[in-house]
C-alpha cells in the first residue's frame, strides 16, 4: 500500500498489515481498512451488534473506557443503556460489567445497549485504521470490522467496493498472530476468487502469502480451519485461562451476515436502528441474534 497511482496504474491494491505496531497512517490513508482481531475483539463486537447492540463504543485504555462510561452516563441522566466491556491480557477489567468473552455478549445481555468497550490490541487497531483527516495522508475511506464470524459478508462488500483495500491485523503483543492472518488470507482468497472472473486487481506480497496459507492451512473450502485456530499460540493461551469455548465460537464461520462500521467513534450496523431491544434493518424488524448461515469449522 501507499505507492502512487503510476505505479499501480490505478488498479484496486489489496494489502495486508499484519500487526498494530506495523500499521502506520500512509497504509490507510483513503482506503477501505478492515479490521481483524480474531481472539478476540473484533469477534465480539460482531457478536455484541449481530444481538442487538445498539453501538459499540471503542477506548484505547480502561482509564479512556471509564470517562467515556462517565460523560455518557451524565448526559443520559442514568446508567440505563450503558454497559462496560474490555480486557487486559484475556481478562476482564476490574469493574467492567462484561469481558471479552462472545459468548457474554447474548441478546437478553446486550440489546439496545452502548457498550464502552476496551481490550489489549483490538480497539487500539481500530482507532489507528481509522486514521485523521488532520494527518498529511488522511483518513481511510471506511472501516469496516471482521471475523470469521462474519467473514462471507465481509468477502462481498469488499468484493463490492470501489477502491483500495487494506487487512490490518491487530496481532498479539506486538507480534504475529496465526488466527489474523488466515483471517486476511480468507479475505484476499475471495478476492482473487473473484478476480479470476476479469476484475484487475494488485495483490501485494503479504497478502498473497497470506491467502497462500489459508489454503494450506485451512483447506480450499475452509474444513481445517478450526483446527489450525486452536493450534495458534495465542487460542492455547485463552484456552489456559479457561476460554477455549471462545476460541472454538470465534472459529466458526458465517453465524451472520452484518458488516459493522467503525465511524466518528462508533462502531454500528449502517442501515440499522435498534427500537424496544429489537433489531431493524431497512424497515424489517428481526430478533435481535445472529443466524447461522454455515460453518466453516
Amino acid at each position: 500500500m501507499g505507492r502512487p497511482e503510476s505505479e499501480t496504474g490505478g488498479r484496486k491494491v489489496v494489502d495486508v498489515i499484519p500487526t498494530l505496531q506495523t500499521l502506520k497512517a500512509q497504509d490507510v490513508a483513503g482506503r477501505t481498512a478492515v479490521v481483524v482481531d480474531i481472539l478476540r475483539a473484533t469477534s465480539t463486537i460482531v457478536t455484541a451488534l449481530a444481538a442487538g447492540a445498539r453501538e459499540i463504543r471503542p477506548a484505547v485504555s480502561p482509564r479512556e473506557a471509564r470517562a467515556r462510561y462517565l460523560r455518557l452516563e451524565a448526559a443520559l441522566g442514568g446508567r440505563d443503556g450503558l454497559l462496560l466491556g474490555g480486557e487486559r491480557f484475556g481478562l476482564r477489567i476490574e469493574g467492567f460489567d462484561l469481558g471479552n468473552s462472545p459468548l457474554e455478549y447474548t441478546p437478553e445481555r446486550v440489546a439496545g445497549k452502548t457498550i464502552v468497550f476496551s481490550t489489549t490490541n483490538g480497539t487500539r487497531t481500530l482507532r489507528r485504521a481509522a486514521g485523521r483527516r488532520s494527518e498529511p495522508s488522511g483518513a481511510a475511506a471506511r472501516v469496516l470490522v471482521a471475523s470469521f464470524l462474519n467473514a462471507t459478508a465481509v468477502a462481498e462488500r469488499l468484493a463490492d467496493l470501489g477502491g483500495d483495500v487494506v487487512v490490518a491485523c491487530a496481532g498479539t503483543r506486538g507480534g504475529f498472530s496465526l488466527e489474523d492472518i488466515l483471517m486476511a488470507g480468507l479475505l484476499v482468497d475471495y478476492l482473487q476468487r473473484r478476480a479470476r472472473d476479469g476484475e484487475d486487481l494488485i495483490f501485494r506480497d503479504l497478502a498473497r502469502a497470506a491467502a497462500a496459507l489459508y489454503r494450506a492451512m485451512a483447506g480450499e473450502s475452509g474444513e481445517n480451519l478450526a483446527r489450525a485456530i486452536v493450534s495458534a499460540d495465542h487460542a492455547r493461551y485463552l484456552s489456559s485461562l479457561g476460554f477455549g469455548a471462545d476460541v472454538a465460537r470465534c472459529a466458526t464461520c458465517d453465524l451472520t451476515d452484518i458488516v459493522p462500521e467503525y465511524r466518528a467513534g462508533r462502531v454500528t450496523v449502517p442501515g440499522r436502528v435498534t427500537v424496544s431491544g429489537r433489531v431493524t434493518v431497512s424497515g424489517r424488524v428481526t430478533a435481535p441474534g445472529p443466524g447461522r448461515r454455515g460453518s466453516g469449522s
